[in-house]
């Protein structure tokens, strides 16, 4: 979550030197989309590869 702010601040102090864009809620809130998305990866991958052996299909 702290990492969600610091995220979100930069972008707002990069806006703010900036000229006003239109429709600025939508570009944080794709960016923050697109950071819980590389979280939720980088999470998924990490349990994957904790011991779990994979599964096997059964022959029949």
């Amino acid at each position: 979550m702290d990492t969600l702010h610091t995220v979100l601040r930069t972008i707002n102090e990069t806006k703010s030197a900036e000229k006003p864009m239109r429709a600025d809620h939508l570009i944080v809130f794709r960016e923050f989309l697109r950071h819980l998305d590389r979280a939720h990866k980088r999470n998924v991958t990490k349990a994957s590869g904790k011991g779990t052996k994979p599964k096997r299909g059964r022959k029949g």
